[in-house]
């Protein structure tokens, strides 16, 4: 029952019928942590939120040692804005695996989500004594488009890296570089970097042309690039492709966005913001104040009531 669950979790998306598995599991061996820890995010899927933050508590209080279910938690809780409770399941998840690349990004974006980019720049000061600091910066340059947060030097190492520190992914290695150059105010380097993003996404298409992270990624590559209109089509069919409320779904919204502020549409970036504010998601008025991604908005009376909401709307 975990292995059907977690097939139609992962590679059909048909979220119901994995609840269905691993209830069922459950149902067999209710102290199962595995099933438990796997049936969270099936649940989130569904919009089941309360219930998948019930059943991540309880597989914690099962397995207190494991930092892979306090790590899936605090991620739950960052999306559900309860910044106090994600941070300690956070930090609980690093006393356990410091080294874990994943859960100091999640960490970081506690702080990020809080509007608290000096606290989120500490996370990411150094890497842990085991990881060399090309791979670091790489990791956080591509992962949850974290380029921004690094600090100076971060940033003009990334600009020093080559495709091989992306794991011989030259669109990861293009869309880092070209996000570094877009929020430094070198709009050409970012074009440049931006196209050869998209001749890799391109090519890694013709192999997986139904990814919808590929067509959002291609997406994003092409508004770097100047090509408004091809940007659009890409970020449009990946939401089309995954429209649930999963973590995917939700991302290819995000990017949508990302790509309409590019491209110069305001009012449809904005029309998607203000959409993902309203749902569990990691996005906040905190995160919106200090992301530069967002600055082509930030003199936007829209954009302003979003960046500006406080209350429980933007806490939880």
């Amino acid at each position: 029952y975990g292995a059907l669950g977690s097939y139609h979790r992962l590679v059909t998306g048909a979220f119901a019928r994995a609840v269905e598995q691993f209830t069922k599991g459950l149902a067999l061996a209710p102290n199962d942590v595995d099933l438990l820890r796997s049936l969270g995010p099936a649940e989130q899927a569904l919009g089941r939120w309360d219930e998948a933050v019930e059943h991540l508590r309880r597989a914690r209080t099962l397995d207190p040692r494991s930092a892979t279910v306090a790590d899936a938690l605090g991620v739950t809780l960052l999306w559900l804005r309860r910044y106090g409770e994600a941070a300690e399941a956070e930090d609980a998840a690093l006393a356990l695996q410091p080294s874990n690349l994943n859960m100091i990004e999640n960490r970081a974006m506690v702080d990020l989500a809080r509007g608290d980019l000096a606290g989120a720049r500490a996370m990411l000061a150094q890497p842990p004594a085991d990881v060399d600091l090309p791979t670091f910066v790489a990791y956080m340059a591509t992962y949850w488009d974290l380029y921004w947060v690094l600090d100076d030097d971060q940033r003009a190492l990334v600009k020093r890296l080559t495709p091989t520190s992306f794991d011989g992914d030259a669109g990861s290695w293009g869309l880092a570089l070209a996000g570094v150059y877009e929020v430094e105010g070198d709009p050409r380097r970012a074009a440049a970097y931006g196209d050869s993003a998209r001749t890799a996404f391109e090519q890694q298409l013709y192999a997986a042309p139904e990814n919808g992270q590929l067509h959002t990624l291609l997406g994003v590559a092409l508004a770097y690039a100047g090509r408004k209109e091809a940007a659009m089509r890409e970020g449009e069919r990946a939401v089309a492709l995954n429209p649930t409320e999963s973590q995917e779904g939700k991302y290819y919204q995000h990017q949508l966005a990302r790509i309409y502020t590019l491209v110069g549409e305001p009012g449809k970036a904005l029309d998607r913001l203000e959409a993902l504010l309203k749902k569990p998601y990691y996005l906040s008025p905190g995160w919106l104040r200090i992301d530069p991604t967002f600055d082509p908005l930030r003199s936007n009376p829209r954009f302003k009531r979003l960046a500006e909401q406080t209350g429980p709307a933007s806490t939880r």
